[in-house]
């Protein structure tokens, strides 16, 4: 908090110059006059004025006056409250503007202020914030605030000074970033003077030290050196005077002008070397006047700097610049260990490692991170010590971390950082989009003030890319579309928020007063029970309830949406992203200041009519709201509209004409021509700012084509993506010439990057498709167009990098036209990356000729995944020159087309599927594919093996996964028993190949092969008699019904070469004919069984060859009666499953032993009576208990309480231990409290679910099934934990349980997931 308060002057400073521009305006004004409030208004700004004008003064003074401090934060509630009392206001002038409006008494009266009239509330909310605000200003003059003239104080500014010295025996990890600046610095210059190198990371990155290395290696090969640090004022004077001092001169004067002379003519003819530590300086006149003197300098001299903003080195005009990363993880811990230990690592203190493996982890790759928390640790051994700084917020107050981060965030303007504080609702490791976050900026005032809502958007683009060009923002490795903050910068972020930001799931934050709070937002469970959602209730001044959510498909308690979302009243952005609820409350209309609203893949099936009273609504987000049906015509109020997303709408089919009224609007990514008087295509016209994507459907309503030719999308040019989209049936009269003509009307504007075309009816594509004006186009789509007879010229498209064409009937060539063969300049597909064709049904041949160069026949110079699918008539050669091809698709295709693969040496995927013909591999992939590393064989119903035993295999050395399913006819592998396959395979796996017999002697010579798996190949009998590789770590063997043996080597510690075994996970199921398995020397390295022919017998020889085992299933096993007399010992084992077992009469003895044991599944085992003696093992998880009909020994003797870490509890089935008519017991001391699902089923005689449930206080699941005569919940209701509530097969319950009817509806209502 202390940072927060140093910086609220400066956060407040554009609220208060929004707050007296909109308290000027003209309108505002005039209106408050209809209203009788506008002496109240003047009052106001005349105050307001005031203030303003002391904040600089207030912003130095909170850091030692805990009254200021104070009153600071008074005035910051004091202007939301203003700020949203002048948001009603403006509503409320655009109501009576819209109701005056339909009256059509315009030109009467006033439209903003007929018949205007504020009511008491009102009046009273006015005469409350006068009384505020004329409070904060007697305090104001109380603490003696007032206007500072000139510079701020420099005290918050202070940092340590920085020399060119450096110990490199303590820099660690930075040699490669040395390495690229030095060659730089190396590197041969076209120009004469002096060049200028950047070094941009963000603050604490380790840019000094970096630059520190460099200079002391570098300097000694020019004729001049010099280190300067120059801070956050670039005294041009200070700066050259340390600089000739450097280079031996002396100079007391004041001069610069003198100086400068003087400085020239020492570096005439000289090359030199300077570095400029931690510039921010973005004032060009200032680099300028600088830099005149050292464009005398020999060429090859260089300017060195570092900075934390990108804008400094783009003013400075560097030739290169150089952008740090984080420091590794390996290169934090040394650092770590230095400062702490005076080691280079932990060897000589193992006990530390592991914490300061955590430490280091959490450092996130900023080494004054690592020095900071190393420094507090110097010297301390104690392990807790340790625990307690990984742990604490030691990181933001004793060190010097947040000083520096502080200081980027001081350097700020101030509108950035109120954008900068909104982040800290994020939680730490949140990706988000550019384009959201600004919308945010934009709902919640933060943009500056425009003219135009489009010039404010574009406002906020500017605003985030300064951000990120200042470091407080960073693209994430994971996904380059999004972008993250470092965790220190998050937790500045929060510091510098106070109460005003919250994240719900941060615990560390703790908040004195949640009235003051007005931005929030959470990352959304799966099922949020109401519970989560307690302390909004005590937010009632909050702007931003925002839904992060981590998956799609999420659950919400339906009051949180219909009861508490309508009572937060000031809100401006609300976002139920991915919650699956079905309706709005009409009282969402009432939220008048919201502008932003999120139903992202919500189940929503219409919008509530109230949305239409939304005028500030700015964005609509629907995407994926693949329920809704209907858009209701008093959308058309929404003036203010800019962004509705209705991308993945399906069901939505047609649109009210109102939308037409929309004129606003920038993102408009659905739009559906309706029929006879619905929305025509003309209105598109209405909508010129339109940008993003844009898919057009229902073109087969347009009437009059000429309409089409007014939507006028050639002056779009925002748009990036246009997808048009006729109906898919051709079975009506549709004229071919008219679909040309529209399609040709639509023709967008040359700088659209994505095209996609569906259900068009023509014979031909209009010219403009393919044209190769359109230099922006990298990806088109061309969809079921069963008429055309050719394609377009799209070889002419620069930059395609996508095409896709599939449902094209006509076209039985690919020919040159496709190329482009009418321009000689170009070549064709220059760009193309991935091209896939698809269900081609006519198309037979493929010219490999571009019309002009038979040597370039088919050239896709850049081409790396080539899909073709469904092209049954296709005989011809494929492309031939596909240099950079990764990936190849060939599916329900001729077997011919894989003959004439050309040579694929960069090939390192390719799947065949359905190749009809097939019977064997053409020797192109075995001796062509050099690269191959997966190739992947399904459903190729006449291959009888892969290729003969005598073919040469040296070129798939490559290959690492092989995989053959569905292959009906497949006998064998190889054509011989010997049967060779490549020699590196590290995966094989063969699925139901219903004639495979035997598998390759040469098997057992795989020394890379990993993972050996058979699953439904019912006629194989036995493995080959030489066993299988020693490297093998996984064997899965499924539905082999006529498998007798399992292969002895593989089980063995060691084979005769004294190569030890591997295996660790081993699978056997469903082998009818497999009886044994051999034991004779079990290999300790086995973690996982699963066996399907268990005997007592077999249990009992195994003896401790279990010692290493931590997965146990033991299934279909009818031979099992019971487990050795002395239990299972099995120390690690902590997955257990028994499942068909008929015969099975006890469970092991000792089971309270096995304290790793935390899942216990027994199903399906009618023999067993009872638990053994001592009880189950007390440390699961999860226990099932399934359809065991003669388990006689009463649940209350199961000891199930005394499973302190029991979450997971499923029963099923009726047996003489679940013979009960209530359930739980009325005091639930059956059950362990601990309990978080609970699942139960088959009880044939339950009636009722008892009140013993409410003692379950941690349940959130609850599954009833097949409980025929079960009627009755508990009078006292189910746990308020319950988030999933299932009720299947109970007739009677679900009866009552009906929605808004039933009697236990009520009491049920809220669970957010319900299945009845």
């Amino acid at each position: 908090m202390e940072i927060a308060t140093n910086v609220g002057g400066a956060i407040l400073s554009p609220v208060f110059k929004t707050l007296i521009d909109k308290l000027a305006s003209q309108d505002l004004l005039k209106y408050a006059s209809e209203g009788k409030v506008l002496t109240e208004l003047k009052k106001w700004k005349e105050i307001l004025e005031e203030i303003y004008v002391v904040l600089d003064h207030a912003e130095e003074q909170q850091m030692t006056n805990q009254l200021v401090k104070i009153w600071a934060e008074k005035l910051r509630d004091l202007a939301y409250d203003v700020e949203d009392i002048l948001d009603e206001f403006d509503f409320e002038a655009q109501r009576r503007k819209l109701e005056a409006g339909a009256r059509k008494v315009r030109k009467l009266i006033p439209a903003s202020y007929a018949g205007l009239k504020f009511n008491a509330k009102m009046i009273s909310k006015i005469k409350e914030i006068t009384t505020r605000l004329e409070e904060i200003r007697s305090q104001k003059n109380r603490l003696d605030l007032r206007v500072i003239a000139g510079e701020r104080s420099s005290r918050v500014r202070e940092r340590r000074p920085t020399t060119s010295v450096v110990n490199k025996e303590e820099v660690y990890g930075r040699e490669e970033d040395k390495k690229a600046i030095l060659e730089f610095l190396n590197a041969k210059s076209s120009e004469a003077g002096v060049s200028v190198i950047s070094i941009i990371g963000m603050g604490g990155l380790g840019k000094t030290t970096l630059a520190q290395l460099v200079f002391n290696e570098a300097k000694m090969n020019f004729d001049l050196a010099a280190w300067v640090l120059v801070g956050d004022d670039f005294d041009v004077f200070r700066i050259t005077r340390t600089i000739f001092l450097w280079f031996g001169g002396h100079y007391d004067g004041e001069d610069l002008n003198f100086l400068q002379e003087n400085l020239k003519e020492r570096l005439l003819e000289k090359k030199f070397f300077i570095v400029l530590d931690d510039v921010w300086n973005e004032k060009y006149g200032d680099w300028t006047l600088f830099h005149g003197p050292f464009q005398h300098g020999a060429k090859g001299s260089r300017i060195v700097f570092t900075t934390r903003s990108e804008r400094v080195s783009r003013m400075m005009g560097c030739v290169h610049s150089y952008t740090l990363k984080q420091l590794s993880y390996d290169g934090c811990l040394s650092i770590l260990a230095q400062h702490a230990l005076g080691a280079t690592n932990f060897d000589e203190h193992l006990d530390l490692k592991a914490i300061g493996e955590k430490i280091a982890r959490r450092c996130q790759g900023l080494p004054l991170a690592a020095q900071a928390i190393g420094g507090v640790l110097r010297g301390e051994r104690n392990h807790n010590v340790w625990e307690k700084v990984l742990r604490s917020d030691i990181w933001k107050e004793e060190t010097d971390i947040f000083p520096a981060l502080r200081l980027s965030y001081h350097h700020l303007p101030s509108h950035l950082k109120r954008c900068f504080a909104y982040c800290a609702i994020f939680p730490k490791d949140y990706q988000f989009d550019e384009n959201e976050l600004v919308l945010k900026w934009m709902a919640e005032g933060f943009l500056q003030q425009q003219q135009e809502l489009k010039q404010m958007e574009a406002l906020g683009h500017e605003y985030f890319q300064d951000l990120l060009l200042r470091s407080f923002f960073q693209p994430s490795t994971s996904n380059k579309s999004l972008y993250v903050m470092h965790d220190l910068i998050n937790d500045l972020a929060h510091s510098v928020s106070g109460e005003v930001c919250f994240n719900l799931d941060d615990k560390s934050k703790s908040i004195n007063s949640y009235s003051k709070v007005r931005h929030s937002a959470f990352i959304s469970y799966p099922y949020d029970i109401s519970q989560r959602f307690e302390v909004f209730k005590e937010m009632n001044s909050l702007r931003t309830f925002l839904a992060l959510p981590k998956y799609w498909g999420n659950y919400l308690a339906s009051n949180v949406v219909h009861e508490l979302v309508p009572t937060l009243k000031r809100l401006r952005v609300l976002s139920l992203s991915s919650y699956q609820f079905e309706e709005l409350p009409s009282s969402i209309g009432d939220l008048k200041h919201l502008r932003y609203l999120d139903l992202y893949r919500s189940g929503i099936h219409r919008l509530p009519n109230s949305l239409s009273n939304l005028w500030n609504l700015q964005t609509l987000k629907l995407r994926w709201c693949y329920n809704l049906t209907e858009l209701h015509a008093g959308i058309g109020n929404l003036s203010n509209l800019m962004h509705i997303d209705l991308i993945g709408t399906d069901r939505l089919v047609k649109m009210p004409r109102e939308m037409a009224n929309l004129t606003n609007l920038q993102t408009l990514s659905k739009f559906i021509v309706g029929k006879g008087y619905g929305l025509g295509i003309k209105e598109l016209m209405k909508f010129p700012n339109l940008g993003g994507q844009l898919q057009i459907e229902g073109l087969q309503n347009v009437v009059n084509i000429q309409d089409a030719e007014l939507a006028d999308l050639k002056k779009k040019e925002g748009l990036d993506e246009l997808a048009l989209a006729w109906t898919n049936n051709f079975q009506n009269s549709r004229s071919d010439e008219d679909e040309l003509l529209l399609l040709s009307f639509l023709q967008p504007h040359q700088k659209l990057r994505k095209l996609s075309v569906k259900f068009y009816g023509g014979k031909k594509f209009p010219s403009w498709i393919g044209d190769p004006s359109f230099t922006n186009m990298v990806d088109v789509e061309l969809c079921s167009c069963p008429n055309i007879i050719s394609l377009p010229p799209l070889g002419l498209l620069s930059k395609l990098r996508n095409l896709r064409i599939e449902g094209i009937g006509g076209v039985a060539e690919v020919s040159v036209e496709f190329y482009g063969h009418n321009s000689s300049s170009l070549q064709p597909f220059p760009s193309l990356e991935t091209l896939e064709i698809q269900n081609m049904l006519e198309l037979k041949h493929w010219a490999c000729s571009d019309g002009r160069n038979e040597e370039a026949a088919g050239n896709f110079p850049k081409l790396h995944e080539l899909t073709i699918i469904n092209c049954p008539k296709l005989d011809g050669k494929l492309p031939r020159c596909l240099p950079s091809l990764k990936k190849l698709n060939i599916e329900k295709c001729q077997e011919m087309i894989l003959r004439s693969v050309p040579d694929l040496t960069s090939l390192t995927t390719l799947k065949i599927k359905s190749i009809s013909g097939l019977a064997k591999l053409d020797e192109v992939v075995t001796q062509a594919l050099v690269a191959l590393e997966d190739l992947v064989i399904c459903g190729c119903s006449q291959l009888m093996y892969l290729w003969q035993d005598s073919t040469n295999l040296d070129k798939l050395a490559c290959l690492h996964n092989l995989e053959i399913s569905r292959c009906w006819k497949l006998m064998s592998l190889v054509a011989k028993e010997e049967g060779l396959l490549p020699c590196n395979l590290e995966v094989l796996s063969v699925e139901g190949c219903c004639e495979l017999e035997n598998l390759p002697n040469r098997l057992h010579s795989l020394a890379s092969l990993r993972i050996l798996s058979i699953t439904y190949c019912p006629k194989l009998v036995h493995f080959p008699a030489t066993g299988l590789p020693c490297s093998l770590k996984g064997l899965h063997i499924q539905s082999c019904d006529s498998l007798e043996s399992m292969p002895e080597s593989i089980m063995q510690v060691s084979n005769t070469s004294n190569e030890r075994t591997h295996l660790e996970d081993l699978r056997v199921i469903g082998c009818s004919s497999l009886t044994s398995l051999p034991v004779d020397e079990f290999p300790h390295s086995v973690k996982r069984i699963q066996f399907c022919c268990w005997t007592t017998q077999l249990l009992e020889s195994l003896d401790d060859r279990f010692s290493h085992l931590t997965k146990l299933v033991i299934r279909n096993s009818p031979k099992l009666e019971s487990f050795p007399e002395s239990g299972l010992a099995i120390p690690n084992l902590s997955r257990f499953t028994i499942e068909d077992c008929a015969n099975l009469k006890s469970l092991p003895n000792q089971m309270q032993n096995l304290k790793s044991l935390v899942s216990l599944a027994i199903r399906n085992c009618g023999g067993l009576v009872s638990f053994p003696e001592g009880g189950l093992p007390p440390n699961l998880i999860y226990l099932s208990i399934f359809y065991c009909e003669n388990l006689t020994q009463p649940m209350s003797e199961w000891r199930l309480q005394r499973l302190a870490s029991l979450q997971n509890l499923e029963i099923r089935g009726t047996s003489p231990s679940t013979e009960m008519v209530s359930f739980p017991d009325e005091e639930c001391q059956l059950l362990p409290s601990s309990l978080t699902s609970l699942a139960v089923g088959g009880f044939e005689n339950l009636k009722s679910i008892s009140r013993g449930l409410q003692n379950l206080t941690s349940l959130d699941q609850l599954r009833i099934n097949y409980c025929p005569k079960l009627r009755s919940l508990p009078k006292e209701g189910l746990p308020s934990t319950l988030a999933e509530l299932h009720i299947i097969e109970c007739p009677l319950l679900q009866k009552r349980c009906t929605k808004k009817k039933g009697k236990y509806w009520p009491d049920i209502a809220n669970i957010p997931y319900l299945h009845i």
